[in-house]
């Protein structure tokens, strides 16, 4: 599978034509298929326990919360969207990929969601969502893998924005 076709159906918020990052995918790859500054890095953490790392922003008109691209050196690990917009701005509801490996928490602003997360490993894809109402908050692609290697060496660390002082985690 080519790595132009699975960043374009991720870039596009599409799970279901998603195939899985293809291995061994570099930074430069990805250059003419997103645009993003190779030299703006930031960091973050991924796995647990957490593991400091940096992620390039990329440019989006579908994630209304950014692209990020999360590295290892210059080998892309995972690709983050953070909450998919429909063409008009609105909200998207969350896919249906069936029964998932597992689930982990997901964060909404400064709530921590219980099994909010449904995670594909198989098939590279974790789904943020809201349980409450089912709307798609962002997504995780990454080289098809199992749920352990994805917990301890891939998934961002969620954290949440402006945290209230009663927020808990579960």
């Amino acid at each position: 599978m080519s790595v132009h076709f699975a960043v374009a159906a991720f870039a596009v918020a599409d799970p279901q034509g998603w195939p899985g990052l293809p291995a061994g995918v570099r930074l430069p790859d990805l250059a003419g298929v997103l645009d993003f500054d190779p030299g703006d890095r930031r960091h973050g953490d991924t796995g647990e326990p957490a593991t400091g790392r940096t992620w390039v922003a990329a440019e989006s008109t579908v994630y209304a919360g950014g692209l990020r691209l999360w590295l290892d050196g210059d080998e892309v690990v995972a690709l983050e969207g953070i909450h998919p917009q429909d063409p008009a701005g609105g909200f998207r509801p969350a896919p249906d990929l069936g029964t998932p490996e597992a689930t982990y928490e997901a964060v909404l602003g400064p709530l921590y969601l219980p099994d909010g997360e449904l995670v594909y490993a198989a098939r590279g894809l974790a789904v943020r969502r809201n349980p409450a109402n089912g709307l798609l908050l962002g997504l995780v692609g990454f080289v098809p893998t199992d749920v352990e290697d994805y917990r301890a060496r891939i998934r961002p660390v969620p954290e949440p924005t402006r945290p209230l002082a009663t927020a808990r985690r579960p």
